[in-house]
């Protein structure tokens, strides 16, 4: 079981004791200062494709940037359903990242796992966006 607390703008998680005395705080500021400085793609990924590891908090916050920005709940939607179905989840049903930047996989390529980034050590499956997967 989980206690949850918002004080003074920061949420507070406490697992109960079987899961040890972790506390994660989540700081509304600084999700309020990433919404402002992120683009509008980033911030419709975090409300659509990776809004299940989020906090109900942070979606608000981002919404309403987005909103701000004149990005209307109608644009959210489509951005929701162009990546419902393309984007490649792991075990847990969270989105999986690109290889190569941090926008969501769409695509699964073969390639080698390689050691010290040049010795090809195993055939491997990588993950890419869209705009870094091979254009065949």
């Amino acid at each position: 079981m989980l206690s949850v607390t918002l004080v003074e703008g920061k949420m507070e998680i406490v697992p109960d004791k079987l899961l040890g005395s972790i506390i994660m705080h989540l700081d509304l500021e600084k999700v309020r200062i990433y919404a402002k400085k992120a683009d509008n793609r980033s911030l419709l990924d975090r409300v659509t494709v990776f809004r299940q590891g989020m906090e109900p908090a942070a979606i608000e916050i981002i919404k309403k940037e987005l909103l701000e920005r004149g990005v209307f709940p109608a644009d959210i939607n489509q951005h929701e359903s162009a990546y419902k179905d393309l984007v490649i989840c792991g075990p847990e049903g969270l989105p999986r990242l690109c290889k190569k930047c941090t926008l969501p996989a769409i695509s699964r390529e073969w390639g080698w796992l390689k050691v010290f980034g040049f010795i090809p050590l195993l055939p491997w499956q990588h993950l890419y966006c869209e705009e870094h997967k091979t254009r065949l």
